[in-house]
């Protein structure tokens, strides 16, 4: 979809390597190529490190050593959270629950008991994660999350991709 003409955005046009949610057959190729190689040299687990890497080298793109906000994996200004997790049955999974690191409400705004008050810790785990997407949006754009559902003994991949924007 094309960027709506605002009077106050940035007059930047998006890059899209491929239109949200229809991930190129050749990319899906490509990650099922660098799969079976981990699994062939005996990796028996895809970590996130893992799947960033793999991903990155599927759209020729670069895997960030230090992420820009939540930018993982960036190609011609556009850019990607990469995202690993485990399901029992990945193929029909309907919900997954993705946990975003680098939120750290003592680190960022000094509350060293998250439980004491719970609606200021969800608060600023929100603030911290908007403004993750921020950053890696002030470069990137636009900004999406990849994610990689695998079970447990990592035979069986499912991969899908969703947009990301501040709420």
């Amino acid at each position: 979809m094309q960027r709506p003409k605002l009077r106050d955005n940035r007059g930047k046009e998006p890059y899209e390597l491929y239109p949200l949610g229809r991930i190129p057959q050749e990319v899906v190729h490509r990650i099922g190529k660098w799969a079976v190689y981990y699994f062939s040299v005996g990796k028996s687990d895809i970590n996130g490190e893992d799947w960033g890497d793999i991903f990155a080298k599927s759209i020729e793109g670069e895997h960030l050593g230090s992420p820009l906000g939540l930018a993982d994996v960036v190609y011609e200004g556009m850019a990607w959270s990469a995202k690993s997790i485990k399901l029992e049955k990945p193929h029909s999974a309907t919900r997954a629950r993705i946990i975003s690191g680098r939120c750290s409400p003592d680190y960022s705004y000094g509350i060293a008991n998250p439980h004491e008050d719970i609606q200021k810790t969800g608060d600023a785990v929100l603030s911290i994660y908007n403004e993750r997407i921020n950053i890696a949006k002030n470069v990137y754009e636009p900004l999406r999350t990849i994610v990689l559902i695998r079970n447990f003994t990592c035979l069986s991949l499912h991969s899908l991709s969703m947009t990301q924007s501040a709420t």
